[in-house]
């Protein structure tokens, strides 16, 4: 104990005296200052997200159980209008075909944003996440690899449906 207590002894007063309040040099980084951003919910901010993934990336696209009207929580809600439904559409209710086709999309090119409803129900899927996703670049040989892909699961905001979902 006497030598973890001297090991990190200099380390901790070091910390201790460290300036935290430093100014951070926003503008080198193109960065907003902090007291100049909007305020926005997680929602809000979610959307704002999504769009500049969409407006920056030509090969990106949004799809899942009713994102085309918003999504159950309203995220995706105005992308479909903006971007259209070749690029913000909606997926039959089935966990297992909107990893498939995320996976394959993201093999193809096109950078994914799939969503699935609720978290509770993302499981049916693991079997292609797990074992087709986090494995494709190994598999292949280094080939090819959907690394352009992104699950999207809401969780904690509604409550336990996960036993009456397939």
């Amino acid at each position: 104990m006497a030598f973890a207590k001297r090991a990190f002894s200099g380390f901790q007063t070091e910390m201790e005296k460290f300036d935290f309040t430093d100014k951070y040099d926003f503008k080198a980084y193109g960065l907003k200052e902090p007291d100049k951003l909007e305020k926005m919910n997680l929602c809000a901010t979610i959307t704002n997200t999504l769009d500049i993934a969409m407006k920056s990336d030509d090969k990106a696209i949004i799809f899942g159980e009713d994102v085309k009207f918003g999504g159950v929580f309203r995220c995706t809600m105005g992308l479909n209008a903006k971007y259209g439904t070749d690029r913000v559409f909606n997926t039959p209710l089935s966990e297992q075909g909107i990893a498939g086709f995320a996976i394959g999309a993201a093999t193809a090119g096109a950078t994914v944003i799939a969503e699935m409803q609720f978290a509770d129900y993302i499981f049916p899927a693991f079997d292609q996440l797990v074992n087709e996703a986090a494995k494709y670049r190994f598999r292949s040989g280094g080939q090819w690899d959907c690394g352009n892909l992104t699950i999207r699961s809401p969780y904690g905001a509604v409550g336990h449906g996960a036993c009456y979902h397939s």
